[in-house]
């Protein structure tokens, strides 16, 4: 299989790593190309443009911010489709988080462009297990398309679940992060309080280590927030919320409710506001500590 790699961002570029030792990937393209030029120094081929690393391709992977960069790389000027006139389409395998309705609309314009396929497949894991190849990958479309694009996934994931047609792997990531979101919300505001009382918030987690409070989450982000690091970044503040917005646009649309998801979204907005968009998730924290600040 020959894969070209689009977006070379916190994710996508140790995600590429994993595919360029494995003998898959062809070339890599990246719209600020200082970042594409870490794995040039690895051996990776490094385009010009996103149509130039799919030249000649089996397999496009998308890592990109939103669905309006997927749009763009895919049906731009130098986009994807500008050079496929002749060949047989690359299957599109999208890495990027947005919401169900958007990656069916993209999927089924690329269907209708050039007659290529689509798989829909955000991850969850973070940074370390994107380096690791142990990601967890929800997945739509069809199950040939699923199956053809397995080698791929194995290499980057620990668990992949076709979950229905295109969409579902979407509609599956922005129900994780409807959980996650409010999750990140109340371990900041505990650990922020925890502070207030007096206590060492490290300290804390040790003690809640096995509990039914217990999980990944207060492991890797509560310690995190304890000692206020922020470097490196294994998420960010800005794109978190377009995450939870996504999700919460879905379940309006379904007519759900989701209303710890909207105050999640909410504060997240107000460390939007206070400058703090590209910042590691750690930032939460700050913005309890400051209001304990302001209120006294």
């Amino acid at each position: 299989m020959s894969v070209a790699f689009l977006g070379i961002g916190l994710m996508g570029e140790p995600m590429a790593k994993r595919l360029l030792d494995r003998g898959y990937l062809k070339a890599v393209w990246n719209r600020t190309r200082e970042k594409a030029e870490r794995l040039a120094a690895a051996g990776a081929v490094v385009a010009t443009s996103a149509s130039q690393a799919t030249c000649g391709v089996d397999t496009v992977c998308l890592c990109l911010t939103d669905s309006h960069a997927v749009e763009e790389v895919l049906f731009g000027p130098h986009g994807v489709i500008s050079r496929l006139a002749g060949q047989s389409p690359p299957l599109i395998i999208d890495f990027s988080t947005s919401s169900p309705d958007t990656s069916r609309s993209l999927a089924h314009r690329y269907r209708q462009a050039v007659g290529g396929s689509w798989l829909d497949a955000p991850v969850s894991g973070g940074v370390a297990r994107a380096g690791a190849g142990t990601l967890i990958a929800y997945c739509g479309g069809e199950t040939a398309h699923f199956d053809n694009a397995l080698p791929i996934l194995g290499a980057l994931a620990s668990r992949v679940t076709l979950l229905g047609p295109v969409g579902s792997g979407q509609a599956a990531k922005l129900v994780a992060q409807l959980i996650a979101a409010p999750t990140l919300v109340a371990l900041a505001e505990a650990l922020a309080t925890a502070e207030a009382m007096g206590l060492e918030a490290s300290q804390l987690i040790d003690a809640y280590k096995d509990s039914l409070v217990d999980s990944p989450l207060l492991q890797i982000f509560g310690r995190r927030m304890a000692a206020r690091q922020v470097e490196p970044r294994i998420g960010a503040i800005g794109t978190m919320l377009k995450d939870i917005d996504n999700a919460l646009g879905m379940a309006r649309a379904a007519g759900a409710s989701a209303p710890i998801g909207a105050e999640a979204a909410r504060v997240f907005r107000l460390v939007c506001a206070a400058g703090k968009e590209s910042k590691d998730l750690t930032a939460l924290i700050e913005y309890f500590t400051q209001e304990r600040s302001r209120k006294s």
